[in-house]
């Protein structure tokens, strides 16, 4: 479990989409900071607010009748999958000649489901999720634009998958200028474990904004040891560089030799400063994808996007698209 000692605020989650308020933020939710210029290695940090509980959940299984899902920006069928509680083979064999791996914005899936049924009727009683979500910080970019960080702990003894985050800028106003939504580098947050999520904005910010986080959605994870299998790391060269500004990780993975093929194998290289924010992290993907027993070589480099790195923290996910038979 990766130790992140800031202030926090305890939220709940749910598939639809829920903001915090606080204040001086209007319009959008979660913790607030004020953005800071790159490369300056402080930034300022608000003080931490406990946010409205709302609820995440279980979705039911599919019943006869399809129904269409237009993918949307960053959407992954085992994340449309987990959406609609549908398993990923009956997605699939609903739309052959589908390509697991490249979906494209505005394409049509069927979804097992009632036609026309709205999706909140398809959703039983929800059960909250408490997450803890840290304050978010900003910095600048050598190219122009801005990246902002902050990181999602599982305190709960479930793991969880499907996370989708909401980073939002707001002008002096309270009014807000530039979102994005995005995702963690893993699928899978792990009991009593923590995730960083970045999302990039390429324009200039409007001088005097701030940024808000929110998560709009998660749900817990099922099928774990099917899906999910651990990969053996070896660690081999560790170098702190450029004075604490990168830090290079290299050494070998190896597939787990019970897993069946695998679809995605990913290496996570995280970095924190003194204070234990994150303030970077890059990612490695096996490609072509890992064969059970394989081992390979691989070679990580994570820059700070602000403070002096401190130390890093290695994680991995492998996981296989098809579920087991029940």
């Amino acid at each position: 479990m990766l130790r992140l000692q800031h202030r926090v605020c305890l939220i709940s989650l749910t598939l639809v989409a829920a903001a915090c308020a606080p204040a001086p933020v209007r319009g959008s939710g979660g913790p607030t900071v004020t953005l800071v210029p790159w490369p300056s290695p402080t930034r300022t940090t608000p003080r931490s607010t406990t946010v409205p509980t709302v609820a995440a959940t279980i979705r039911p299984g599919p019943t006869a009748t399809p129904f269409k899902h237009i993918v949307a920006q960053n959407e992954t069928l085992l994340g449309i999958a987990a959406l609609y509680g549908v398993s990923l083979d009956s997605l699939m064999a609903l739309n052959p000649g589908l390509n697991p791996f490249v979906l494209s914005i505005g394409q049509e899936l069927l979804i097992p489901g009632p036609e026309g049924t709205p999706i909140g009727a398809l959703i039983p009683t929800p059960t909250p999720i408490p997450l803890t979500l840290y304050p978010p910080a900003c910095y600048r970019q050598p190219a122009g634009g801005l990246r902002c960080l902050t990181a999602i702990h599982n305190p709960t003894s479930q793991d969880l998958e499907n996370l989708e985050v909401e980073f939002s800028l707001t002008d002096s106003s309270g009014k807000v200028v530039q979102s994005a939504r995005v995702f963690p580098p893993l699928n899978r947050l792990v009991a009593g474990g923590t995730l960083p999520v970045a999302a990039a904005f390429p324009a200039a910010a409007v001088p005097g904004a701030s940024v808000a986080a929110v998560v709009l959605a998660v749900i817990p994870a099922r099928q774990v040891e099917g899906r999910y299998f651990e990969a053996h790391i070896e660690r081999g060269t560790e170098e702190r560089q450029e004075g604490g500004r990168s830090w290079l990780v290299a050494g070998t993975i190896e597939a787990p030799a019970e897993a069946p093929e695998l679809n995605r194998t990913v290496i996570l290289l995280t970095a924190f400063d003194d204070q234990d924010q994150v303030v970077g992290f890059t990612e490695w993907e096996a490609d072509p994808a890992l064969k059970p027993g394989e081992t390979r070589d691989f070679a990580l480099r994570v820059f700070s996007l602000g403070p002096e790195i401190a130390r890093v923290a290695l994680s991995s996910e492998s996981y296989a698209l098809n579920e087991p038979a029940s």
